[in-house]
């Protein structure tokens, strides 16, 4: 037996949504109002048998003699729910003192049907002492059909996995789920396609497949290698709307959306053997002042013509992100040289200087402005989805293979050796 275990961050105040699941038709649904669009007053009632027999063209005497037609009969029924009827007699000290009024009067009349409008709740419909019940009111909204439901369970056991090695058109042994089962629990835990679902082992990608066929948006983290060989396909025919496998007939599936691809970066800070916070090795020059930007909210874009501007957030505003140590009259070159019409936020290894000695600098120490972003202790650390920008442009090999030179004549962050990398 496999278990799905769901948790809320707080239970008390996450309702599941209803859902219901198929089931057989009830065959308690035995009679058929013949003239239902008629007054009540005038309906006809025969057998169901009658009914169907009547619809293929013959008596119930051949009909008993037929085979293999409950097919047949199924989808009469579902095709007449608002005529198939059965009758049952209710509780009478269950019901309101109107329905046992209309309950007796029913009885004193047997060729009579007796109606009770009710607000806010299903009308009743008395003959001979017993309500009518319609057929038409037991089907549920299932997989795009309606079809006999009856309230979901602890229990799923209607979920098949004969097909499942086929859906997605990739194998993951062992691994993967049947898209019926990942819409299932989406169903239960979203309501509209603003929802987002998050699954942080994507795996062979069904739950980002199941949740882009029912309109969600999705994220998606996978660190194996199957990300390519399995996820980006599958998401790809899914768009494309080639995927016709799992949910896809179910919910209708056509193709349409579109989805990003992001490679996580390795961590910028490291510690070295002195347990002291350092710049990751991993990182080349023109990777650094990417992140840093991205940190500090600036916009990356490397000066053809200026070594300190890597990325401006205004058009008189720029950052500058160096490795290097400053003294006094290297800062004071890089003060001249932006001038009192422009600012510059200056990231670098250390300086030995006052850092507001010159106003239109501001200058941090990295790794110590990097760990000040950084995010420690959190009791929440909720996620903030916003709509992602379009895609910059790839930066030219040319600019990325450029070398500047610093004031005092040394290198900036653009070195030789960098190039060489």
């Amino acid at each position: 037996m496999n278990l799905i275990l769901m948790y809320a961050k707080n239970k008390s105040d996450w309702v599941p949504n209803k859902l219901y699941t198929k089931r057989d038709r009830n065959k308690r649904y035995n009679q058929y109002i013949v003239n239902k669009n008629e007054p009540y007053k005038k309906w006809q009632i025969i057998t169901l048998n009658k009914a169907f027999a009547h619809f293929l063209g013959v008596n119930v005497s051949e009909l008993r003699k037929m085979e293999n037609i409950d097919e047949q009969l199924d989808e009469f029924v579902l095709n007449n729910s608002e005529n198939v009827i059965q009758l049952a007699r209710p509780s009478y000290n269950a019901v309101s003192a109107e329905a046992r009024k209309a309950i007796d009067r029913s009885k004193e009349n047997p060729k009579e049907i007796y109606f009770l409008g009710r607000d806010n709740y299903s009308d009743m419909y008395f003959i001979r002492g017993e309500r009518i019940l319609f057929y038409s009111d037991t089907l549920k909204p299932i997989d795009g059909e309606n079809v006999p439901g009856e309230p979901l369970t602890n229990l799923w056991d209607d979920i098949p996995s004969h097909n499942l090695h086929n859906e997605g058109a990739v194998e993951f042994p062992k691994g993967k789920k049947p898209e019926a089962l990942i819409q299932r629990c989406i169903n239960l835990s979203t309501n509209k396609p603003e929802d987002i679902v998050l699954d942080s082992f994507a795996g062979s990608g069904t739950t980002g497949a199941v949740a882009h066929k029912m309109g969600r948006r999705w994220i998606m983290v996978e660190l194996g290698e199957h990300c390519h060989s399995h996820i980006i396909p599958r998401l790809k025919n899914i768009v494309k709307g080639e995927d016709q496998s799992g949910i896809s007939k179910a919910v209708n599936w056509k193709g349409g959306g579109g989805f990003r691809y992001y490679r996580l970066a390795p961590s910028l800070l490291e510690k070295d053997k002195w347990e002291n916070w350092v710049i990751s090795k991993k990182y080349n020059a023109a990777q650094l002042a990417e992140a840093i930007c991205k940190l500090e909210g600036f916009t990356y874009a490397p000066s053809d013509s200026l070594y300190w501007q890597h990325g401006h957030s205004t058009e008189t505003d720029f950052i500058y992100v160096t490795t290097q140590n400053f003294n006094h009259g290297q800062l004071q070159q890089l003060s001249d040289e932006v001038g009192e019409a422009r600012s510059l936020l200056v990231l670098c290894s250390a300086f030995r200087v006052k850092a507001d000695r010159y106003p239109n600098l501001t200058i941090k120490k990295i790794p110590r402005a990097v760990l000040s972003k950084c995010e420690w202790g959190h009791d929440d650390y909720s996620l903030n989805v916003e709509n992602l920008p379009d895609a910059p442009p790839e930066p030219s090999p040319e600019t990325m293979a450029r070398k500047r030179k610093s004031p005092k004549g040394q290198q900036d962050l653009f070195s030789k050796e960098e190039e060489r990398a």
